[in-house]
């Protein structure tokens, strides 16, 4: 019967080897009295009894050397003749130690095979989840090489067989080979980063990635878990700059509106002063008639509301949830209490979700920058329907403007940066066929802006 010593024992088998080292202690004992005391057989007795402690506990293995010990004495060829308790003392003793030395040796090396079984299956587990993952995930040791790549990771670096293990980490995230470098490395605990990087065949990619550093026996060494944003930063760039050039076109729009009027004026003074005698034949005059008409041309693009395909439904309700986690760091920075009341089931807009988030923003910021150092500065932002429209609300209780009837006008004097903010976010506003007013009364400055609910123009629509 084989049993391996490092796996656990059946009391069954614990059984068959106890019952096999009682029946070689007892063979023992006979054989020892049947040579006689001139052939001693006490080291024989070791072998059954550091077999049985192998397979029992560490009491059992006392009993069992006090037993071995006291049948040896009683059927051996001096029983209790002479120095008997000499004898029994001696090989309880003897016994008592050699059993729980091997007990001990024993019980040692199932524990250590039992740490070592439950280390390869951790790993196992650790490398079957990373292998399975859809992020990419590597480490790099301390030499900046890379240790493990995972199959994400590998196609990643575009390794369509064979494997990056191996190869520099400077191959293909250059960043990561000076951090590697670098003596700040052991201090890196989930840290996200950008970075540019290459593939295999030289193909340029962006990655974000979250890099953490553990201590190993060779020296510390870095795990990194990857995304290719490539698509992502592709996209936000187009985005951005649609957004550019819709924004620059809502601005030139409403700068050439202001100027047309402004040109109109001029026009209308120039042919009032026309009737005066001899300035009709003035070359200068007939040059200024030139220059207010080219002006009159060049703003003659009105600003016109933003066609009905580019809008679709926005939900209010969730851009606020967007603005409020937006805003709540900078409302922390300047003590500014925001109160929100935001009515529930709020009808879609029309409006574009980029324009109108930033016409909020600017609002907010606004408040912000005219509460800050107040202590009990207060922003209250509240959205609700209103005949046919949806009205967000922002007021705070700050100092209120001074010159209210200047305010939608660009080039603001005084203004923390261009002075067109409230310009552009009345022209945005517009754009989608809303409107931003002001109001104002001691102790409470308001901006309003109003809406048009998709829901009730759809009423309307069905009842005609």
């Amino acid at each position: 019967m084989a049993i391996n010593l490092t796996n656990p024992i059946s009391r069954k088998d614990r059984l068959k080897v106890l019952t096999g080292c009682g029946l070689g202690i007892a063979a023992l004992t006979a054989s020892e009295r049947y040579v006689g005391p001139d052939a001693p057989l006490g080291g024989f007795f070791f072998l059954p009894l550091l077999v049985a402690a192998a397979f029992v506990s560490r009491g059992s293995i006392f009993l069992l050397a006090i037993a071995t010990a006291l049948l040896r004495e009683s059927f051996g060829p001096l029983a209790w003749q002479g120095n008997a308790p000499a004898r029994v003392a001696l090989s309880l003793v003897a016994f008592s130690g050699g059993g729980l030395f091997a007990g001990e040796l024993v019980r040692n090396r199932r524990m250590a095979a039992e740490l070592l079984r439950k280390k390869q299956d951790a790993e196992k587990e650790a490398r079957a989840l990373v292998e399975g993952s859809p992020a990419a995930v590597l480490t790099v040791d301390s030499a900046g090489r890379i240790d493990m790549a995972n199959g994400a990771a590998r196609r990643m670096l575009g390794f369509d067989s064979g494997s990056p293990e191996g190869d520099l980490i400077e191959n293909y995230l250059p960043l990561l080979a000076k951090l590697v470098k670098s003596r700040q490395v052991v201090h890196l605990v989930r840290t996200m980063m950008e970075t540019s990087g290459r593939r295999r065949d030289g193909e340029a990619f962006y990655s974000q990635m979250w890099v953490s550093t553990y201590e190993s026996a060779s020296g510390p060494r870095m795990s990194v878990i990857l995304s290719d944003t490539t698509e992502q930063l592709r996209d936000r760039e187009e985005s951005g700059l649609r957004q550019l050039l819709s924004h620059s076109k809502i601005i030139v729009g409403a700068v050439s509106h202001e100027l047309r009027n402004l040109a109109a004026a001029a026009a209308v003074l120039h042919d009032n002063a026309s009737n005066s005698p001899g300035l009709q034949d003035s070359t200068d005059f007939k040059a200024l008639g030139h220059v207010i008409e080219g002006i009159l041309k060049l703003s003659s693009a009105e600003l016109s509301e933003t066609s009905e395909e580019s809008l679709e439904g926005l939900d209010v309700t969730g851009l606020l949830q967007e603005l409020r986690t937006i805003v709540a760091p900078a409302a922390d920075e300047t003590e500014t209490a925001i109160v929100w009341e935001v009515a529930p089931e709020l009808p879609n807009v029309r409006a574009e979700h980029s324009g109108l988030l930033q016409v909020f923003l600017n609002l907010v910021k606004n408040s912000c920058s005219a509460l800050q150092g107040r202590p009990d500065g207060r922003l209250s932002i509240a959205a609700y329907e209103l005949a046919g429209s949806v009205v967000v609300r922002f007021s705070d209780n700050g100092p209120g403007i001074s010159s209210a009837e200047t305010l939608f006008r660009p080039f603001q004097a005084g203004a923390s940066a261009t002075g067109l903010g409230l310009f552009v976010s009345r022209a945005i506003v517009r754009t989608f066929g809303g409107e931003l007013h002001h109001t104002q009364r001691p102790g409470e400055c308001c901006f309003v802006v109003e809406l048009p609910a998709l829901a009730s123009e759809k009423s309307a629509v069905a009842s005609e």
